[in-house]
């Protein structure tokens, strides 16, 4: 397609599991005037066998050797002709009207860079675990920065934007959340408030396995970062917290992510306790510990002690 209005990226690696299912739900979109450009980011499994499997003049293949998620979608980006650039990753699902909803909402919007939405948040099982409450408005976002005020797979922007701010950094971690503290500095970002789409918790999802401790640290970096006073220092430990850690760690972790949001988000205590459980018998966590006993308060004690601790 050549003058597409939409280039939607999607950056996989070994994202065989979900991948069909992701595709699908863009090829299904309303709207139809985009392109679908799809990196095979060095998969080691069946994911460029499914990607070449659709007979879509839509989609644009690129296979790759491996380089990272943010310089993927930086190659993507490079070679796509769309106005407005969407993301959706390989395990994460769009609705149907997703396209339509951001493409009309930036069009009336100019002084709007990038947009997102809430989400329907489901686990590795494709098992409903909360919807998102995302902040909406431009002041709300702007005063919660510079944490990340969007999920990712969830927006849409201007390329005339990422150009100006120079695309994702090579830093395996925060990749988006600096992208998007840079185009805060040149125009507003919003949140529509509709479910636009299915986002997946897996175990290998960086949201999952970083702690309160890692998170501030995230944040201090991104900020040097913003401000174009990052260290190859500070880039190595991103990359480390991306990739240091074993499938084991990150499994624990995994679940005991999912419990603390079915105690904070959607209040399923004998969920959370059956995902701390599994936590602890893969690798012992005091936290674990401090929820499950936590899981046993009613909902509105629950609900008083999350005030506290956020």
């Amino acid at each position: 397609m050549k003058s597409p209005k939409i280039s939607v990226i999607m950056s996989v690696y070994n994202g065989e599991k979900y991948l069909r299912e992701a595709i699908n739900s863009i090829l299904n979109q309303t709207f139809k005037n985009f392109e679908f450009i799809i990196v095979n980011d060095g998969s080691t499994d069946s994911s460029l066998d499914i990607i070449k499997s659709y007979n879509d003049a839509r989609i644009v293949v690129i296979d790759q050797k491996n380089t990272g998620q943010g310089i993927g979608r930086n190659i993507a980006i490079k070679h796509s002709n769309g106005e407005y650039i969407a993301i959706l990753d390989a395990d994460d699902i769009s609705m149907p009207d997703r396209l339509q909803l951001q493409y009309d909402f930036l069009e009336k919007h100019p002084e709007c860079v990038a947009v997102g939405s809430n989400a329907e948040i489901i686990d590795k099982d494709s098992n409903y675990v909360y919807t998102s409450n995302q902040a909406l408005s431009w002041e709300e976002i702007k005063n919660n920065l510079p944490s990340m005020p969007f999920i990712h797979s969830s927006t849409m922007y201007r390329k005339t934007a990422f150009d100006k701010v120079g695309g994702y950094p090579d830093m395996r971690s925060a990749e988006d959340a600096f992208l998007f503290n840079k185009f805060a500095k040149i125009g507003e970002l919003r949140n529509l408030p509709d479910v636009l789409i299915k986002y997946r918790i897996c175990p290998t999802a960086v949201t999952t396995k970083s702690s309160g401790k890692d998170s501030k640290i995230i944040e201090n970096i991104i900020l040097d970062a913003i401000n174009d006073k990052i260290t190859e220092e500070q880039k190595n430990i991103l990359k480390s917290m991306a990739m240091n850690r074993d499938l084991k760690y990150k499994t624990a972790i995994y679940h005991l992510h999912i419990a603390k949001k079915y105690l904070w988000n959607n209040y399923q205590p004998k969920l959370a306790r059956k995902n701390l459980i599994k936590s602890l018998k893969i690798k012992f966590n005091k936290l674990s510990i401090f929820y499950y006993f936590v899981s046993f308060l009613p909902g509105n004690t629950i609900n008083k002690l999350y005030k506290k601790l956020k």
